[in-house]
């Protein structure tokens, strides 16, 4: 299932199929896709009925509300998916400007299944319940999303448990609500490829544009940047936990988002924001 890359991190030689909870939300009528155009960073007036595209919910201050999908399925209907625990807010904030749009905002009660690793496109999807199919959102790794009301994992595809597909997201720097995503973060912060998959700059106005805007014209340099940590065997690491420099005096650059075991490899793999000022060949240490 896995194999060693030259600095010892375990890598996927084939591809595997798990669970992946998301909260699903359908906007439908009218006015669905005119309103999320005005709404979201990406440019969903040009999608076409069966494609997708990440986008971002923003503050206006252009802080960061919610990381969505939006899968265009109809004319008048958009479905987005967003990470479980952040559909209500992702709903809360996009009833808040709703008023006189002819457009009705509903949850689903849909799964979510992932397929990760080298020829994951390749899977067969046929059989799994799923009603929308598309590429993995997470950088740096070949990918699915099944999404639907009952979903099962492909067979003949090796069952990945939840704690290798949190190990594989974090280890992909894929940001997840409440721990990455908050209003305090501002999309740059996040990683370049995000604002390159997410943010559409010629669609015209939406809410909180002009921070991520003005960012990206000055090279998108923000205060803190988002790091993936591998620890040395044997060093755990959890959520709050300060991330230094290492030395003989470090100085406490940046705080851990996320962490997960591999269970490929028993080390644990870490997110967390990190001062701009610190170089990416800078030894970190994080956990005890």
């Amino acid at each position: 299932m896995s194999s060693q890359t030259e600095n010892g991190s375990p890598e996927l030689d084939a591809p595997v199929a798990g669970r992946w909870p998301r909260d699903v939300l359908v906007v439908r009528g009218p006015d669905a896709v005119s309103y999320l155009q005005g709404q979201v960073s990406a440019d969903v007036v040009t999608l076409d009925v069966g494609q997708s595209t990440l986008g971002l919910l923003l503050a206006p201050t252009g802080k960061l509300e919610g990381v969505v999908r939006l899968w265009r399925t109809d004319e008048h209907v958009v479905v987005l998916d967003t990470d479980a625990g952040g559909g209500a807010a992702v709903e809360a904030r996009l009833r808040r400007f709703l008023l006189r749009t002819d457009a009705v905002i509903e949850a689903l009660r849909w799964e979510c299944v992932v397929i990760r690793g080298p020829g994951s496109t390749d899977v067969d999807t046929d059989g799994t319940g799923a009603e929308l199919v598309g590429l993995g959102m997470w950088p740096g790794i070949d990918g699915m999303d099944l999404l639907g009301p009952a979903v099962s994992l492909p067979p003949g595809v090796a069952e990945a448990p939840a704690e290798l597909v949190e190990a594989l997201r974090i280890r992909a720097g894929w940001p997840t609500f409440g721990a990455e995503v908050d209003d305090s973060v501002i999309p740059a912060e996040i990683g370049p490829w995000l604002i390159t998959a997410a943010v559409s700059f010629t669609k015209g106005c939406y809410v909180g544009q002009e921070l991520t805007a003005r960012i990206d014209s000055r090279g998108n340099n923000v205060p803190r940047n988002l790091r993936v940590l591998e620890l040395p065997p044997g060093v755990t690491a959890a959520v709050g936990d300060e991330i230094s420099l290492a030395g003989e005096d470090p100085t406490v650059v940046g705080v851990v988002t996320s962490a997960a075991v591999d269970p490929r490899s028993g080390t644990t793999i870490a997110l967390g924001f990190v001062k701009r000022s610190v170089g990416e060949s800078a030894e970190l240490r994080a956990g005890s």
